[in-house]
């Protein structure tokens, strides 16, 4: 474990409560308030933080990380985090694990939208967070209407406009129903200005509306243009003494499949703090006080993957990717060619991330192949630890986006939906149907009647705090759901804005739990006190026992009902296996006939594309199906892949040295009204579909399978070498 010397920390909190950029001074002797006040707020951070464990720790039921090797022990350090699916949840969770890990503090890039609210705000500020203000927090409808003009796209002729009042140069101007938004580029009077390109969209549907839309004259929205100089002059001195700063590139918190595109803010982070060292240390050295070492910046890709992320006592991965190293010449490259070595390092940046995430196309072809990813799984699924279950998913999601043009590769996708289409239609998981018995009825009935009598046991000895904590669940439940309405309405990246439910489920958990719990020690408080069973002690001590008997009460009924509701999952397949009909019996044999013919198609698709894609498909492969007694995930590194990332970039036109630092944006098009970069069209099947089909429930109760077909797959496979 690593610690960090005070002047380590010291920026991170100063960073956030100066309004000016002040310059970075090195080897400036500090004094013993300093240190004193550092002292504090470093305490203060780990107290807070120490909370937010508790509080991370009682959401999920199990928070897993690999790579941890990959957290540099010292240095300046960003981590850049994707994808952003669980609102505030996520800073938290990366924040607690690396914490852990390496004992150092992160200090996130956070929307001062977020920072001045209540809550976050004061847990952001007391956690050393950066504000950065966000165009959509500015957001307000414009006086009068807007049409297109006829010869030039570009240009938008107002009605009852006052463009030169109302409107910036470089702010941006949006349609309603979230049509889009553009950068004003020019403001030539109040009724005329000029666009830095036309509004569009990649979508026909959409590109019609904006057309007919800005044909008729509509109502339209305006925001300033927002300065994001004093924002990177404290990221520059943050890094540069040493601390960590955490970022979320796509900005605002989404529940889209895939990554939206990042912008080039996170590499002029890095880019830039190597820069400002190397102009410091040029006048250090002109001024005759000596060269310095050049400190160079560590960016990490982080990958989130949640298992149902929105869901209490849900899983999740944390992967950390191999460091991105920025350093002197690269320093001196982005001096020279601003605009080739940005774009390098943010391809580079976003390659990394896509290493360590589960990006799809859309959401059907990535429950496709989750879905694919259980039927190749063995019988000891339940061993398989979830960074390799993790590491599954992504291989498939690469070998499908590599091969996707095959035939059999079509075919199979076509037949694993429609299967998955066919569970969820009999409101039955894929681990369920190996349990689907028809044979030794008697042998089932007692198998059912043991589990329903160990679900009633555990269930009964939680009955208790799941009463007492009963109002919170309700409240919070109708509370998020609410929320991610309003979200839904407001955002044009969100498909039902599932990323907001867990972050709300907490907050309102945060308040109504130590209300109803002092509540419930209150009336515990007065009832003893009443019939005097315990006179010799005082109110106050009663009060704090009852207090922590309703604490100590709920998480005990919380385990304890964890493993009931185990055993309650188990008894579906049991039950319709003990009242099915020979009618249900042919269904039955039909469906677990499709499952094995997927699952040695399944086999077939990967034994015939995954050895010319992974050098190391055998080893891995193996220790996922538990070949092999013990596997040692955290220390595993696959190789990388063969082909580079290919990315467009929709920043061209921008100035990216540090003499433009106010126009370089920091987040992605997510925080805007849209993006004209994103396609926002979901299709109806999609979007109801999520409804239906779950993503993976970690937690199976497997039975036996056979491995014959995979074990003579492979010895075939190696006889013909």
């Amino acid at each position: 474990m690593s610690r960090e010397t005070p002047d380590s920390l010291s920026s991170s909190f100063s960073s956030t409560t100066t309004s000016q950029p002040h310059p970075h001074k090195h080897g400036k002797k500090k004094s013993m308030l300093h240190y004193f006040q550092l002292i504090i707020r470093s305490i203060t951070y780990d107290l807070v933080l120490f909370f937010f464990d508790c509080v991370v720790h009682t959401f999920f039921r199990d928070i897993r990380s690999t790579g941890n090797f990959n957290i540099p022990q010292n240095g300046p350090v960003i981590f850049v985090i994707a994808p952003h699916h669980n609102q505030f949840v996520d800073g938290l969770v990366v924040m607690t694990k690396v914490k852990e890990i390496s004992n150092r503090r992160i200090a996130f890039l956070i929307a001062k939208k977020s920072y001045d609210r209540m809550i976050i705000g004061q847990a952001a500020k007391l956690c050393g967070s950066i504000p950065v203000e966000r165009a959509q927090d500015f957001l307000k409808s414009g006086q009068g209407k807007v049409f297109v003009d006829p010869s030039d796209d570009c240009i938008l002729i107002g009605e009852n406009t006052a463009f030169t009042k109302q409107c910036q140069k470089k702010g941006l101007i949006g349609l309603p129903n979230s049509l889009g938004n553009c950068q004003i580029a020019s403001i030539e009077d109040d009724t005329h200005l000029t666009l830095t390109k036309p509004f569009s969209s990649k979508n026909t549907e959409i590109q019609s509306r904006i057309d007919k839309t800005l044909r008729d004259g509509t109502s339209f929205k305006i925001a300033p243009h927002i300065d994001n100089h004093v924002v990177f002059e404290n990221v520059f001195n943050h890094l540069n003494d040493g601390n960590i700063l955490g970022i979320f590139p796509e900005g605002g918190s989404h529940d889209r499949p895939d990554l939206l595109p990042l912008k080039p803010g996170v590499a002029i982070m890095a880019l830039g703090a190597i820069a400002q060292q190397m102009e410091e240390y040029e006048d250090n050295d002109n001024n005759g006080n000596g060269k310095y070492e050049i400190q160079p910046i560590s960016v990490v890709p982080v990958g989130l993957n949640y298992f149902h992320p929105h869901k209490f006592r849900s899983r999740v991965v944390i992967e950390f990717g191999k460091p991105i190293v920025v350093d002197q010449s690269m320093g001196k490259e982005y001096m020279e060619h601003h605009r080739n070595t940005v774009d390098k390092l943010l391809k580079v940046v976003t390659f990394g991330l896509k290493q360590v995430t589960l990006t799809c196309d859309d959401y059907d072809t990535l429950m496709v192949l989750q879905a694919a990813r259980r039927l190749y799984t063995s019988t000891n699924r339940e061993q398989i630890p979830l960074p390799m279950v993790v590491e599954m998913d992504r291989r498939l999601i690469k070998g499908y986006q590599q091969y996707k043009d095959e035939p059999d590769v079509k075919k199979l996708r076509d037949a694993v939906y429609h299967y998955n289409r066919k569970l969820m239609r009999l409101n039955l998981h894929d681990h369920q149907v190996e349990s689907l018995d028809k044979f030794d009825k008697l042998k089932t009935f007692q198998m059912f009647v043991s589990r329903f009598f160990k679900f009633s046991l555990f269930m009964g000895l939680s009955l208790p705090g799941i009463i007492l904590f009963s109002p919170v669940f309700i409240t919070s439940k109708k509370i998020s759901a609410r929320k991610a309405k309003e979200a839904l309405a407001s955002s044009s990246v969100k498909i039902k804005a599932k990323d907001v439910l867990s972050t709300w489920k907490i907050l309102v958990a945060l308040v109504l739990a130590p209300a109803l719990y002092i509540f419930y020690s209150i009336i515990g408080t007065y009832l003893i006190v009443k019939s005097q069973l315990v006179p010799h002690l005082s109110t106050i001590i009663i009060f704090s026992i009852c207090y922590g008997w309703a604490v100590l009460t709920t998480y005990a009924s919380l385990r304890v009902g964890e493993i009931g509701v185990d055993y309650y999952k188990s008894l579906k397949p049991l039950f319709i296996s003990l009242i099915s009909y020979e009618k249900d019996q042919l269904q039955i044999r039909e469906l677990k006939k499709t499952r094995e013919e997927l699952r040695q198609r399944v086999n077939l698709f990967c034994n015939n594309y995954g050895p010319g894609m992974f050098e190391d498909y055998d080893e891995f492969y193996r220790n996922y199906n538990q070949m092999e007694t013990e596997t040692d995930y955290d220390e595993y590194n696959p190789p990388p892949p063969h082909k580079a990332l290919r990315r467009q970039n929709s920043w061209n036109s921008l100035d990216l040295t540090l003499n433009n630092l106010s126009d370089i944006p920091i987040f992605s098009a997510a925080d805007l009204e849209q993006s004209n970069d994103i396609s926002t069209s979901e299709s109806s099947d999609e979007v109801n579909n999520e409804k239906e089909v779950e993503a993976e429930d970690v937690e199976n109760h497997s039975n036996e399978i056979s491995l014959r077909l995979r074990k003579a797959m492979r010895a075939k496979r190696q006889n013909s070498f």
